[in-house]
């Protein structure tokens, strides 16, 4: 599975879904759904996702104890600030995840609550986040983008 490729669908609830192209079969697999809630402002957003139960993210991760992995936290977290970005005509590029924390593990089916802030400094465009399961925290950490340029009519 690793030779995947990752790639977004939308059902017929405007929902968008995760979906991962098993080793270019032409295989569609759901791995989690988002749900774009709302713009707090023009710098934060809250975003819910879910990973179901038959959800490839838990596949062996672990037998009888299923925990979703922080890759697949930190996937729906980039997936929602690709997102949000988009919604503003922007194309980014994920420069790097830092200062994350996982404090408590996620369950198949739970609803996490994603919220973005958006931070401009000196050192660059980053988006803080922390994801939340029943108001509790699971994970916290900082998202770096840049924007990538902007193409010119007629190419590719």
């Amino acid at each position: 599975m690793i030779d995947g490729k990752i790639k977004c669908a939308v059902n017929s609830f405007t929902l968008p879904r995760c979906l991962w192209d098993v080793n270019g079969s032409g295989m569609d697999e759901i791995w989690h759904s988002i749900s774009y809630k709302k713009d707090i402002s023009n710098s934060a957003v809250l975003t819910e996702a879910c990973a179901a139960a038959g959800s490839p993210w838990f596949s062996g991760h672990f037998p009888n104890d299923p925990i979703l992995p922080g890759i697949a936290i930190l996937s729906m977290v980039t997936d929602a600030i690709k997102h949000q970005e988009s919604e503003k005509g922007k194309k980014i590029r994920i420069t790097g995840i830092r200062r994350v924390r996982f404090r408590l593990p996620v369950r198949p089916d739970e609803l996490l609550t994603v919220s973005l802030s958006l931070s401009q400094q000196d050192n660059g465009i980053s988006y803080h986040f922390k994801v939340e399961v029943s108001a509790k925290t699971v994970c916290t950490g900082v998202v770096g983008i840049e924007p990538l340029p902007e193409e010119k009519e007629g190419q590719s």
